[in-house]
């Protein structure tokens, strides 16, 4: 199995559409999000419908992982039951409990023999394997560890997708939550990167 794998989407929704529909082949290739799809850009509702809708069709060649902004996103609205929030998630035919609840059950990381994915990735003091609800996957800014497998992170905003030889890690955040672009990987079973895919966001994701 190959892997398609993306960075942060915040909110991007016709951005992170065009990317699927123009390079990810669904029949050959494993969709990993590399969490953050929620915030900063207009659409983080839309976005969140779409995963849920995608993730029901292609639940056996797709990976969803949590970032520090769904982990926020949880918290703050755990906290703000009102008539007002549940309506943003009703007018995407969003359940508001089973939502945050879904939210809520996102792995922090995904991995096989070669190839590790999580939000913020593995810091290079950290003991590795880390425990599955460690947080530090989700916010971590610290350089990362070599832990013997090809790490791929987003959280890190670069201006084009970049990879740390000392790490052995690729960054894929470039940047959609400030406006900029959304970045994917084609990625092999043996971990090679044999495709880099960059997006500039479309206006109307764009927030105010």
């Amino acid at each position: 199995m190959n892997y398609f794998i993306v960075g942060d989407i915040h909110g991007c929704y016709f951005t992170f559409r065009e990317l699927l529909d123009k390079h990810w082949d669904t029949e050959k290739e494993k969709l990993i999000i590399l969490g953050d799809f929620v915030n900063k850009g207009k659409h983080t509702f839309a976005v969140i419908e779409f995963l849920m809708n995608l993730q029901s069709l292609h639940r056996k060649n797709m990976v969803i992982l949590k970032g520090n902004n769904e982990y926020l996103f949880e918290e703050y609205y755990r906290d703000s039951i009102n008539l007002i929030s549940k309506q943003k998630f009703e007018n995407y035919n969003l359940d508001y409990i089973q939502t945050l609840n879904w939210m809520g059950k996102l792995p922090h990381h995904w991995q096989n023999g070669v190839v590790y994915t999580s939000h913020a990735g593995i810091p290079e003091d950290a003991d590795f394997p880390m425990m599955e609800d460690n947080l530090e996957e989700l916010f971590n800014r610290k350089p990362l560890k070599n832990i013997g497998k090809r790490q791929f992170i987003g959280h890190i905003v670069t201006d084009e997708p970049a990879y740390d030889e000392v790490s052995d890690a690729w960054y894929l955040d470039t940047g959609a939550g400030f406006g900029k672009k959304l970045s994917a990987a084609k990625v092999d079973a043996d971990g090679n990167v044999n495709g880099l895919f960059t997006i500039e966001v479309h206006d109307k994701d764009k927030a105010n």
